[in-house]
Order: structure tokens, then sequence, then C-alpha cells
């Protein structure tokens, strides 16, 4: 007989909305995390010299550029095509190899281990945040460093009443436009959060609370330094593996 499989232990299902997104999310992210952004600044500055590098979600490619500065060898992996599309065609580089992949493919087994994996924006699209980061951190390398940037909502936000997306849409296209002083990158933001299937996601894959972040990093990476002050929307994580 055949052995039947218990639907719960399956990993969740990923699913691509960035194919339909694509193009609105690169403009996006241009202007909120560029070159000159406090972000970028900070990512830098936790990046180390070293050999092989993993960025989960990878987008578009532009933080696999900045690892592939640091790292002799990139693999940059999103289960969305066209954004593979886009990091294959405006950021390809010898070093940076990309993949149609979610978090639940990779595994030591299969890919080895990594001297930094990295996350940025996509934790909270995954999954339960305690089975990625579980993941993401059996990717380390012992000596290694796990880094995440993800989004988060304020403690005070209410996402059980209907249509909280479009004050977070505008609230957010307000933070743009301050950073930036682009009214076409504001523009951006609300056209991408308000598009039907970033819409439909965010029923789906909701972020985590500030403070609920900092419970299921503190619980799932011990000793891992969690800031607030990068960014308004932001909390980021950075968990050092313990050496071999």
């Amino acid at each position: 007989m055949a052995q039947q499989t218990d639907a719960r232990s399956q990993p969740p299902a990923e699913e691509p909305y960035f194919d339909d997104l694509a193009e609105l999310y690169e403009r996006f992210i241009q202007v909120i995390d560029g070159d000159e952004s406090p972000v970028r600044g900070w990512l830098n500055d936790q990046l180390r010299d070293g050999g092989r590098a993993l960025d989960v979600g990878c987008g578009g490619g532009r933080n696999c550029v900045l690892l592939s500065s640091r790292y002799k060898e990139v693999l940059g992996v999103d289960i969305a095509e066209r954004m593979l599309d886009i990091a294959r065609s405006l950021r390809a580089k010898p070093a940076i190899r990309y993949e149609r992949r979610g978090v639940f493919g990779l595994s030591a087994d299969r890919d080895g281990t990594f001297d930094l994996v990295l996350s940025v924006n996509s934790v909270f699209h995954m999954g339960p945040p305690d089975e990625v980061l579980a993941r993401l951190r059996s990717l380390v390398a012992p000596g290694g460093r796990l880094v995440v940037i993800d989004v988060v909502l304020d403690d005070d936000w209410d996402t059980s009443v209907d249509g909280w997306q479009l004050p977070y849409a505008f609230g957010t296209a307000r933070m743009v436009y301050q950073v930036s002083g682009d009214s076409a990158a504001a523009a951006d933001a609300v056209r991408l959060m308000l598009h039907p299937r970033w819409l439909e996601m965010s029923r789906g894959n909701l972020p985590l609370s500030r403070s609920a972040f900092h419970r299921a990093y503190a619980d799932a990476l011990p000793g891992a330094l969690i800031r607030d002050d990068v960014n308004p929307t932001l909390c980021t994580a950075v968990w050092d593996a313990p050496s071999a």
C-alpha cells in the first residue's frame, strides 16, 4: 500500500504573486532601497568578505550585486520568474547564479551551507516564521551570518478592519515621498499596494507586528541582534552561527 503523506507535514506553498507585480515592485524598491538609503548603508555594514552567499527572495537581484562585491559565489533564489527575468537582464554577473526556488526548496544537503544568508522584505511572504527561520538558519555555515530585513506592522494596526490596506498604502506612499521627494515613486507605492494581486497576497501573508517580530525572531534565533531604527516600516535581525 502506498504511504499516505500528511499534508500538515509539508512546507507551506509559496504563491508567486510578484510575477504580476514585478515591474511596479522594481520601481518601488529602487527608490525606497536606493544606494544612498539608510537600509542599504545598514545592510552593507553587516556583510563580511567570504566565500558563499545566498539571497532568499532575491527579486530583481539588487542585493545579489551587493553581495557579489564581498563574496566569491552568490546564489539568488525567488519563486517569481518575472522577477528573475529582471535580475538576469539587469544584474547578471559571473559570480551570481539565479534560480527559481522557494525557501523550502533549499537544503544544506543539496546546496551546502553559506557564509552569509540574506532575506530582505521576503520572510513574511514565505510561511510561518518559525518554519522559515529554521530553514534559513539551517543554511548558515558554522561561523556564518544570517541577516533578515522584513516588513512589520505597528502594534496598534488593526488588520481585521475591512479596507485596512487603503490607509496602509497611502501611509507607505507618504513615507516614500518623505524619504525620496519623488512623487512618481509615491504614486507607484499606491499602485503597488492596491494592485489586485497585492491585495490578495495581503489577505494571506500579513507582516508580523513589531512586537511579534521581536518574539518570533528571539525564539528562532537565540542571541540575534534585533533593531527597529533602520526604517520606520521594517525590523532587522542579525544572527551569527556558532563556529565549528
